[in-house]
């Protein structure tokens, strides 16, 4: 059966929806979509703009990977039956990388 603190691990879930939701609030797009009636006739608002959509999206996709973190601690800590080595095969499937 898993070791780990089952009350720790739904905590742990609950700061992740917490900072999954917070993250999810981040707006990006509303300032960069005003520069462009701030310098009309300058390409630069176009850009701006762009920039503010990928960086929104960019925050999204960091939300639903947190989201989908805490599901997966839920689910964990739900299962009484589960191993350690049974989590950690949960927590490989998010795939993720460390960079160097």
């Amino acid at each position: 059966m898993i070791q780990a603190d089952i009350d720790q691990l739904k905590k742990l879930a609950t700061t992740l929806d917490t900072v999954g939701q917070e993250i999810d609030k981040i707006d990006v797009r509303t300032a960069g979509d005003q520069i462009g009636a701030a310098l009309p006739g300058c390409s630069l608002g176009q850009v701006c703009a762009q920039t503010g959509e990928f960086t929104e999206g960019a925050w999204l996709r960091v939300a639903q990977r947190i989201q989908a973190l805490s599901t997966l601690v839920k689910e964990c800590a739900d299962n009484m039956q589960m191993t350690d080595e049974d989590f950690k095969k949960k927590l490989d499937t998010m795939d993720f990388k460390g960079r160097g």
